[in-house]
């Protein structure tokens, strides 16, 4: 696969700038619990994927991957705002994991 070409400010599309739905969110909690060995980054031909079918940038969905990856791991987001719906989605799957 070709290399990413950074555009500075990040890369726009015509959902930036506009919060995520819990049904977006969800579908990135899907693959990240899949594979939680995941490569989150720009690179990965899966989020690269996702992001075409959510019509959301790569980086976005990178994003949004790291914010479950933090809250699986540490149980917080230490880069600024953590989207609300990412920890009921989290606390959710949590919940349903330990029935």
């Amino acid at each position: 696969m070709a290399r990413q070409i950074r555009i500075k400010g990040g890369e726009k599309n015509t959902k930036s700038g506009q919060k995520w739905t819990r049904e977006e969110l969800g579908k990135v909690l899907n693959l990240y619990i899949s594979d939680r060995q995941l490569k989150i980054h720009e690179s990965n031909e899966q989020i690269q994927r996702l992001a075409k079918q959510l019509e959301r940038t790569t980086r976005s969905v990178e994003a949004q991957l790291l914010m479950f990856r933090n809250l699986d791991k540490f149980g917080f987001y230490g880069y600024g705002n953590m989207n609300t719906k990412c920890k009921e989605l989290w606390k959710e799957y949590i919940d349903k994991s330990a029935m």
